[in-house]
C-alpha cells in the first residue's frame, strides 16, 4: 500500500512537473507583473519583473518607478508625461510601438515618460499626475481618456473596491485594495495552476482572469450629469493648466463638448475612415499601427499645446 503510495505521488509530481515545464516553454499563459499600492495609493508594479504575454515575443519590464513602458528623464527641463490605461501600459505590443517612443521620433528635445497601468480610472490617472508632479516634475501631461475609464471613476455608479474612484456626492477620493495578492502571487508563478485557473472557470464564472482581455467588453455608460460633477472636482483640485487630454476614439460627442466647456486643453483622436487601429477582432487594443496613427495626430497638435 505504501509502495503503491509512493508511486501514485512520484507519477503526479511527474506530470505536474512535465505540465509545468511545458506550460512556461510555450509561453501558454501570460506573465503578470505583481502590483503595490504606494503610499498615494496608486497601484503601481514592483520594480525589475519581466516576462512575456501568452504565446508572444515581446519581452515587457518594469522600470525603476514601477511602471512598463518608456521612461525618459534625460532632459529633466522638457519632460512630457503620458498617463492612461492599458493603451498607454501596451503590453501587447513592443516598446517601439509605445507613446512615448514614437512621440519621441517626432521630438527629439522632449523627454516622454509613460506611466500607465491595465485597469486604470480616469480620476486615478488625475492622481497619477499629481504623483509625477512631486517625483519627476513633468512639463505637461498628455493623460489618454476612454469611455470606460471615465464611467469607472465614480463610486456612485459602481463600487470597485481595487481601483481609485471619487465619490461624487462626499467629494472625496476613495482608494483601492489589491484584491487577493497571495493568491494571485501563487497562481501567477505556478504556471500550471495558472493555465488551469484560466481554461476552467473556478468560483468565478469570467475567464479574464489577468489575461488581456480576448473578447470586447460591453461597456457601461455614464450620464453627463456624472460627468459635469467629475470635471468640476478635477478643474478645482488638479493643475488642468498642465494637463493635456488625449481622447480617444469611441468617446461621446457630447463628453468631448462638455470638457470645450471647461476650457480642457484636449486632442481628440479621429480613426474614422482609416482602417481598424485595433490589434484584432477580439482585441480593441491599438495595434501597432494604431499608436502610430495616434501619435501622428497627436503631433500635429502638441506643439502649439506645449508653447
Amino acid at each position: 500500500m505504501n509502495k503503491l503510495l509512493f508511486k501514485l505521488i512520484v507519477f503526479l509530481l511527474f506530470v505536474f512537473l512535465t505540465g509545468e515545464v511545458i506550460v512556461r516553454l510555450a509561453k501558454l499563459t501570460a506573465d503578470i507583473p505583481q502590483r503595490f499600492v504606494d503610499e498615494t495609493g496608486i497601484q503601481r508594479y514592483i520594480p525589475g519583473q519581466s516576462g512575456y504575454l501568452a504565446r508572444s515575443d515581446y519581452k515587457w519590464v518594469v522600470n525603476d518607478y514601477g511602471w512598463i513602458g518608456k521612461a525618459d528623464t534625460s532632459n529633466s527641463e522638457n519632460i512630457i508625461s503620458i498617463v492612461g490605461d492599458s493603451f498607454i501600459e501596451n503590453i501587447m505590443n513592443p516598446i517601439s510601438c509605445n507613446q512615448g517612443t514614437l512621440l519621441g521620433s517626432y521630438y527629439k528635445n522632449i523627454s516622454f515618460f509613460e506611466a500607465g497601468r491595465s485597469g486604470v480610472t480616469f480620476i486615478e490617472s488625475m492622481e497619477i499626475t499629481k504623483l509625477l508632479d512631486t517625483t519627476i516634475a513633468p512639463r505637461k501631461h498628455l493623460l489618454y481618456i476612454g469611455k470606460g475609464g471615465l464611467y469607472k471613476s465614480i463610486s456612485n455608479k459602481q463600487r470597485f473596491t481595487d481601483a481609485i474612484q471619487l465619490d461624487l456626492e462626499k467629494k472625496s477620493i476613495l482608494k483601492g485594495k489589491l484584491k487577493y495578492p497571495k493568491l494571485k502571487y501563487i497562481l501567477y508563478n505556478i504556471k500550471l495552476l495558472y493555465y488551469l485557473y484560466i481554461k476552467f472557470p473556478l468560483l468565478v464564472s469570467d475567464q479574464n482572469k489577468g489575461e488581456i482581455v480576448n473578447k470586447l467588453a460591453k461597456r457601461k455608460e455614464i450620464d453627463l450629469n456624472s460627468v459635469n460633477e467629475l470635471f468640476q472636482y478635477c478643474n478645482d483640485n488638479y493643475n488642468m493648466n498642465n494637463i493635456i487630454f488625449v481622447i480617444r476614439p469611441g468617446v461621446k460627442k457630447e463628453i468631448i463638448k462638455l470638457a470645450k466647456e471647461f476650457e480642457f486643453k484636449m486632442i481628440v483622436l479621429n480613426s474614422e475612415g482609416d482602417k481598424s487601429w485595433g490589434l484584432g477582432n477580439h482585441d480593441g487594443h491599438w495595434s501597432c499601427y494604431g499608436h502610430d496613427q495616434a501619435a501622428k495626430q497627436i503631433q500635429t497638435h502638441l506643439k502649439l499645446l506645449i508653447e
